[in-house]
């Protein structure tokens, strides 16, 4: 049995991940209850073949430090982390009377990790997702500013509006996902409402309050999500223009090439006849 032949057989791989992504996916139904223990069963069956997956190509590494020669590619790491992060779930599935605890319901979750390793056998899964991370990296300042601004702008909502909309504003976190939702555009009027509803106060407290929500939603949704995904497709597009220019100089100099190439063999042709009208 060709064991090297199976584990490199990239449409095996893929169905593999696939019929273990349906089981998971059957695992949240209720009508399939009494299927539960099954459907572990072969999940577990599943993460144990990854895990040797990754163990064999790693011991087929050469070399001293075989481990950190698999992980210089980064694909090789994500196949990695995923799997490892999905092996603490067979612990859960052993010791399932302990799944009362955080840790132990954690540990199942983090089995869904190992279908990260699909996006390697998407065709052009490879190539996207690499433009994905080039652009991602271009806007991580963004992010970071957007984020502190979503922060601040939070702390000020509880200040403002703790008291009249609790339910929203009770706390930095609360007041967080809520303006996180005013960005969205999720939710924007039932907010004014509630504080409108509760506060008591007169005509001007409730048009600063307006105001206010407008003003935050022009900043954060208009100009910051826009902001960022318009820069996120822009790098997406240039990843891709760029790509096709080194495309294009290859297709040139592999062109070239031919043309020397057959200039050469017309010229090894004129030599031989030239050798066979002296004989």
């Amino acid at each position: 049995m060709n064991i090297k032949k199976y584990i490199h057989n990239d449409d095996l791989l893929f169905g593999l991940i696939l019929v273990n992504v349906t089981v998971l996916y059957l695992h949240t139904f209720d009508e399939l209850i009494s299927y539960y223990f099954f459907f572990e069963i072969i999940d577990t069956c599943f993460t144990l073949i990854f895990a040797f997956e990754i163990g064999y190509k790693i011991a087929e590494v050469k070399g001293k430090s075989r481990f950190k020669a698999y992980l210089k590619s980064n694909w090789n790491k994500i196949d990695f982390f995923s799997v490892v992060l999905s092996i603490p779930s067979i612990f859960a599935f052993f010791f399932n009377q302990f799944e009362i605890f955080t840790l132990f319901v954690v540990l199942r979750s983090l089995r869904v990790f190992k279908f990260l390793r699909i996006i390697e056998y998407i065709p052009n899964g490879k190539r996207i997702s690499s433009q994905m991370f080039k652009a991602f990296r271009s806007v991580m300042f963004i992010i970071f500013a957007f984020t502190i601004y979503s922060i601040i702008i939070s702390l000020i909502s509880v200040s403002l509006f703790k008291h009249y909309s609790p339910s929203h504003f009770h706390n930095a976190f609360d007041s967080f996902f809520t303006i996180f939702k005013v960005f969205s555009g999720d939710g924007f009027s039932d907010v004014v409402s509630d504080i409108e509803a509760n506060s008591g106060k007169g005509v001007a407290f409730m048009y600063f309050t307006k105001f206010y929500f407008v003003f935050i939603v022009f900043t954060g949704s208009i100009l910051g999500l826009s902001l960022i995904n318009s820069i996120f497709i822009d790098q997406m597009s240039r990843s891709d223009e760029k790509s096709e220019k080194e495309t294009d100089k290859l297709d040139e100099k592999l062109d070239l090439l031919l043309k020397k190439q057959e200039a050469l063999s017309a010229e090894i042709q004129e030599l031989k006849k030239k050798l066979n009208n002296e004989s």
